[in-house]
This record gives structure tokens, C-alpha cells and sequence, in this order.
């Protein structure tokens, strides 16, 4: 195992001078919880990726990557279906789930700022309120 000195002393030493010293460290024991964003339990692993997928065809979008886009909508709906096959349905995710359809729509057609309006609603509806 590795050592914590290094070959240089006094670089040590000027180094300390430059960090306050501390009698009691930044814990992160007072920290509060992270915000759960989405509106399906946090516990699911699908809950984040349906949150990147959406990211990443609204940045497909953006680039003109019809193709792309349209894969990360499908595979987005595909993990928002199975997010919410295993629990109760609310009327947020099924906003989203229509959001996602007609995002997908206005890909095909190359409408690219309805889109984008479709897939921030889309984002919008899976976030929790504050």
C-alpha cells in the first residue's frame, strides 16, 4: 500500500500553511437527502434511465438526429412502461407517456422545436412538485 508522503518536504509543509486548519472536518452527516426527480419511486433503476433517455434523444433532437431521437423515445417509453408496471399508474406519467408519442411524432415529421416542446413537457410531467 502507498504511503502518503511524497519526496518533497517542504512542498508538504508550504501546502499545509495553505488549508485552514480544521479542529472538525465538512461532514456530509447534515447533508440533505438528494431530490428525487422523478415521479416513479426512486428505488427503480428504470426511474434514471428513462430521465437520460429523454435527455439524450432531446439532445438528438437538437443535433438533427432523427434516428437517434427516435431510438431514445422508444427505449424511454419501453423503461417508463416497465417503471410503472410495477407500481400504481398516476395521470403524470401517462401525460408523459402521450408527450413521448407525440415527441416521436414530430421527429418523423422533422419538426424540430415542437420536438423539443413535446419532450420538455414530457421531462416536465415525470418531475416530482416541489
Amino acid at each position: 500500500m502507498a504511503s502518503a508522503q511524497t519526496a518533497h518536504p517542504y512542498l508538504d509543509l508550504f501546502v499545509a500553511s495553505l488549508v485552514p486548519r480544521m479542529t472538525h472536518g465538512p461532514a456530509h452527516d447534515h447533508d440533505p437527502p438528494p431530490p428525487a426527480l422523478l415521479a416513479l419511486p426512486g428505488t427503480l433503476p428504470e426511474a434514471q434511465q428513462v430521465l437520460d433517455l429523454l435527455l439524450g434523444a432531446d439532445r438528438d433532437v437538437r443535433q438533427d438526429q432523427a434516428r437517434a431521437a427516435a431510438i431514445n423515445l422508444d427505449l424511454a417509453e419501453t423503461r417508463l412502461r416497465l417503471a410503472m408496471a410495477h407500481g400504481s399508474v398516476t395521470p403524470r406519467q401517462e401525460a408523459a407517456l402521450a408527450s413521448i408519442a407525440r415527441a416521436k411524432e414530430e421527429v418523423m415529421r422533422g419538426a424540430t422545436d415542437r420536438a423539443c416542446a413535446a419532450l420538455a413537457w414530457a421531462l416536465k410531467q415525470l418531475q416530482r412538485p416541489v
